[in-house]
């Protein structure tokens, strides 16, 4: 079977049939791709181009594409006039006055490929004004012209921009897929260097990147990275010490110390309880079952002894009264007192 996008890590279903949309010629001339941020919109974006211009295209011996003739490797470098990106550039939303600039390029006829792309990042932080500009060309566009709408939720588009452009949803990524693709030597030398050096010297710490990028393969490429990944593993270890002194129910003051660490600022705290609700959730289910799929914690065996130390009343109870302080977080309440408060509301369930 001639393999599709493989750039793209998992998304099977949805790579195959792109891939023969692209051999029979049924391509449409816009898309939205929806995803979260980090999971892998602008590869795929960056593989339906280079599948476009492959000089190898209709050779079914070789992937699609094949990212080696000079259309591919242009594109894959951006080098290629033809490929443009679209970008609200460090703004909040995008404004009508870019896609009014996207509408005076979009007659140009390609420099060296035979169609053009606009590679539209953050579709969905077009306002409503940008949208309908943009609409104008959806309608009636060049024929040598793609349009590629990258957005976190498609919902915030029009639906008249929606009706014109069918949507392609990523489907988050597999613990075992995320990780077969950042040791896999075929891809990025650099990602296989820095996942194979850390799946030898720390294993737990690989295991906990692909628990927190969540099907995101963006993110656990970011999280390679052990600047950006020691705060978030320093967040981790303090929930796992949260979650033993909740077991433990006789280290009051300990309990009231380490949730007092989580600082003062209201988001990070929120990020915080946040994750330590995912994790009181991961030894919720595992009363019930043994085999549930664990967003927090990587050991499976660790958590099933810890969900042991509790019952579904405390776990429920402490989920409760986690949820009650973010929510009262978010009306601004006084976090030291929030968090003095949980403390003891955690003990007491």
């Amino acid at each position: 079977m001639r393999e599709y996008l493989s750039a793209v890590a998992g998304n099977q279903q949805l790579r195959q049939r792109l891939g023969k949309d692209l051999e029979d010629g049924a391509f449409s001339h816009a898309y939205i791709i929806e995803g979260p941020e980090g999971c892998g919109k602008s590869t795929l974006a960056l593989e339906l181009v280079m599948a476009l211009a492959c000089e190898h295209r209709t050779d079914t011996g070789r992937p699609l594409p094949c990212g080696e003739c000079p259309a591919c490797r242009k594109i894959a470098t951006g080098n290629s006039p033809d490929v443009m990106h679209i970008r609200r550039d460090g703004k909040a939303t995008m404004g009508v006055d870019t896609v009014r600039a996207l509408r005076t390029d979009v007659i140009t006829v390609p420099n060296d490929l035979s169609f053009k792309v606009y590679l539209i990042h953050d579709a969905h932080t077009m306002t409503v004004q940008a949208q309908n500009a943009l609409l104008l060309t959806l309608e009636e566009p060049p024929a040598f012209v793609l349009f590629l709408l990258l957005a976190e939720d498609a919902g915030a588009l029009l639906e008249t921009i929606r009706s014109r452009a069918p949507v392609l949803r990523m489907q988050p990524v597999s613990d075992g897929e995320i990780e077969s693709y950042l040791l896999s030597p075929a891809r990025d030398p650099k990602i296989h260097r820095a996942a194979s050096a850390l799946k030898e010297s720390a294993p737990d710490d690989l295991a906990a990147i692909l628990r927190m990028a969540n099907g995101r393969i963006g993110a656990a490429v970011a999280l390679l990275d052990e600047a950006k990944r020691a705060p978030l593993m320093e967040n981790r270890a303090a929930v796992t010490e949260i979650c033993h002194l909740l077991a433990e129910r006789t280290r009051p003051d300990a309990l009231l110390s380490a949730l007092l660490a989580f600082g003062t600022n209201r988001e990070e705290v929120t990020a915080k309880l946040l994750l330590l609700e995912v994790a009181l959730r991961d030894l919720l289910l595992l009363v019930y079952s043994e085999t549930v799929n664990l967003l927090f914690f990587t050991d499976g065996e660790t958590a099933f002894e810890l969900c042991n130390r509790f019952t579904a009343r405390q776990l429920l109870g402490a989920t409760e009264a986690i949820r009650e302080t973010i929510n009262a977080l978010g009306a601004n309440g006084n976090v030291r007192l929030l968090l003095v408060r949980l403390s003891s509301r955690l003990l007491t369930q």
